[in-house]
């Protein structure tokens, strides 16, 4: 009798928590509990350092974290590892990668912290799909968003300059807020986000604010040429 309340009691965390997540955006607690009713998955927890997935493994089950981080890090030709992004709960790993005929993870996966998982097998996700048409539709607009994102990442890749790649990216945020913009990763994050090293990430800020191209604040950037910054990309 303990063991079953305290299944329940797992059960009812673990649906506030997937109810935080957009793949079940728009349903309620009830249709939740209902839709995973006789369903298969499993809860793992991760220590500190921890492989959740490694580079390559194949994608046949979907990873939503619950609690903690994890980053995700791709192994290029040479050995170096590219830190690619972090993820914190309650966000799903790679969903993208669920389907299709070479259904591998495309990063290797490890805990930054403790760490629980949930562990849906592909075939019960096909089933929450039946039982629940708004976790289709939302799982479609997810996978959708991660392939935008992934597009972006090929694109600032495709620059061999770091001037090249902040140049773009700058004038990206610029495409919405102008020339005045607020950088929305730390200068580390955007290290990592290009595949560079931080210290050289900044002396290219401050070299391309000698220049005159750009006005640095911290986060807070003011584009003084946007013509010859449109150029360093064409």
């Amino acid at each position: 009798k303990f063991f079953f309340f305290f299944s329940i009691i797992i059960k009812k965390q673990m649906i506030s928590i997937l109810l935080k997540n957009p793949l079940f955006k728009g349903t309620t607690p009830e249709e939740l509990t209902n839709n995973f009713e006789g369903i298969n998955y499993h809860i793992k927890n991760f220590k500190k350092g921890d492989i959740l997935a490694f580079q390559g493994d194949p994608c046949n089950r979907l990873i939503i974290l619950l609690k903690g981080s994890v980053r995700g890090e791709m192994i290029d030709y040479s050995g170096k590892l590219i830190k690619i992004e972090d993820i914190g709960a309650p966000r799903a790993l790679a969903p993208l990668f669920l389907f299709g005929t070479e259904n591998k993870y495309p990063v290797e996966v490890t805990a930054n912290e403790e760490v629980d998982a949930l562990f849906i097998p592909k075939e019960s996700v096909l089933l929450l799909f039946q039982r629940n048409q708004l976790f289709l539709e939302n799982y479609l607009n997810t996978s959708a968003n991660y392939a935008k994102t992934l597009s972006d990442k090929l694109f600032f890749l495709s620059f061999k300059s770091i001037k090249q790649k902040l140049a773009s990216y700058i004038l990206r945020l610029s495409a919405s807020a102008g020339n005045k913009i607020i950088m929305d990763r730390s200068q580390q994050e955007m290290a990592d986000y290009f595949g560079v090293s931080r210290p050289s990430l900044a002396r290219e800020l401050a070299h391309m604010q000698d220049e005159g191209l750009i006005s640095v604040d911290r986060k807070h950037i003011t584009i003084l040429n946007p013509e010859k910054l449109k150029k360093l990309i064409q």
